[in-house]
């Protein structure tokens, strides 16, 4: 579905301005290569009155996220810690010892263990069975389908880890919020924070997935439609940057001056965007000048992780069976099936250690000190395609 008035607040006056080209869904990974592949156009908008930032685009979300979604939030060390200091954290500043936690888009129950560890009541939501399976599994309470009214009732904290990028109404997710929650009850919402995917350049978080890209200006309509505010944030490195925001009822909580200090930094607009569309074009020819530069060499290169966002960094610039040797991959979930768009079959990360490439373009830069940790008897060089690329 074209999207033609801002997601957030039905504004007509949206800006294009980086088109990535058709792509398919990112984080579907066929079993045969053979299978039909949809493709959706792939670009970037912004909101000129809320500062906004979102697809032109909108896939079903019964289409990205019932169908073959293959993350699991506990795959590495590096986000393991950070869930254990977030429940650490949140619990500290929302201050309650007891009472019900949900999880909001809760996968496989992941962040959900640290609160049942320190003796909290715990219910996860999401809609992948495939997840949600994982999650019962380990004893999480988990109820398959999306957030909406009525699923909850009395929540002491409701929590949405890198969920509020994923929605597409924030007036029919912050009703549902409010109509969860008690009284005093506290929404924590974790998420990409879009000053660091600006000025980081990190185009290759666009996919189908994230409908929008969010900072505090963008969220406070929402909020104030409903009577909620948020009274403080946390930032943290995570996925290149993220920020966590504390929400509360109007005149519940004292406000901290980190928000008015964030508020204040936000400058977004066409001059910013169109300096950011540039330089993904430059971060692209750059990467791909590398690679063929070195394929014509006779180098082998491999790819390792396959994350949703290398699968559109890959998409993006046409990285195929043309550059790339093989794919691996510490998934289990995603072993043995093929990469979305260029049908590259994913294989164990021991691989990368039995076949011994020239290059590993890790498309998974956010973890790459941990997988560069874990893989230590590579012999080979280490491709990390940030704004500029690193040769390690």
């Amino acid at each position: 579905m074209q999207i033609t008035k801002c997601m957030q607040c039905n504004s007509e006056k949206l800006f294009p301005f980086l088109d990535l080209g058709f792509h398919p869904h990112s984080d579907q990974f066929r079993d045969n290569p053979s299978q039909p592949e949809m493709t959706y156009p792939l670009e970037l908008q912004l909101c000129e009155d809320c500062t906004l930032i979102q697809l032109t685009y909108m896939v079903d979300r019964a289409e990205l996220f019932t169908k073959d979604y293959l993350y699991e939030s506990s795959i590495t060390q590096t986000a393991l810690k950070h869930w254990e200091e977030m429940s650490q954290t949140i619990l500290k500043k929302v201050g309650i010892t007891s009472g019900m936690v949900v999880d909001v888009g809760s996968n496989d129950g992941t962040l959900l263990q640290r609160f049942k560890d320190k003796g909290l009541n715990v219910l996860g939501v999401d809609p992948c069975p495939d997840v949600t399976d994982i999650a019962k599994a380990n004893g999480i309470p988990t109820i398959t389908d999306f957030w909406k009214k009525g699923l909850v009732k009395d929540a002491d904290l409701i929590l949405g880890t890198n969920v509020f990028c994923h929605i597409e109404s924030y007036d029919d997710f912050m009703e549902a919020v409010v109509d969860s929650l008690k009284d005093n009850g506290v929404f924590v919402f974790e998420s990409p924070y879009v000053m660091d995917f600006l000025n980081n350049v990190e185009w290759d978080t666009v996919y189908h997935q994230h409908m929008t890209y969010i900072g505090l200006k963008s969220v406070k309509p929402c909020l104030d439609k409903v009577g909620m505010e948020v009274f403080d944030i946390d930032f943290t490195p995570l996925h290149g940057g993220s920020f966590r925001c504390y929400v509360a009822r109007k005149g519940q909580r004292e406000i901290q001056p980190i928000v008015k200090e964030s508020l204040d930094k936000e400058i977004i607009n066409r001059d910013v965007c169109l300096s950011f569309s540039s330089q993904v074009m430059e971060h692209r020819q750059q990467l791909m000048s590398f690679l063929w530069g070195e394929k014509v060499k006779g180098k082998t290169i491999a790819v390792v992780s396959c994350p949703a966002k290398g699968m559109t960094l890959m998409n993006a610039c046409g990285i195929d069976k043309g550059l790339i040797d093989f794919a691996t991959e510490r998934s289990k979930l995603k072993q043995g099936r093929f990469t979305p768009g260029s049908h590259i079959l994913i294989e164990d990360d021991k691989v990368l250690l039995e076949r011994q490439p020239d290059y590993a373009l890790l498309l998974a830069w956010n973890f790459a000190p941990e997988i560069i940790k874990n893989n230590t008897d590579f012999k080979g060089r280490w491709i990390v395609p940030t704004y500029p690329i690193k040769i390690i």
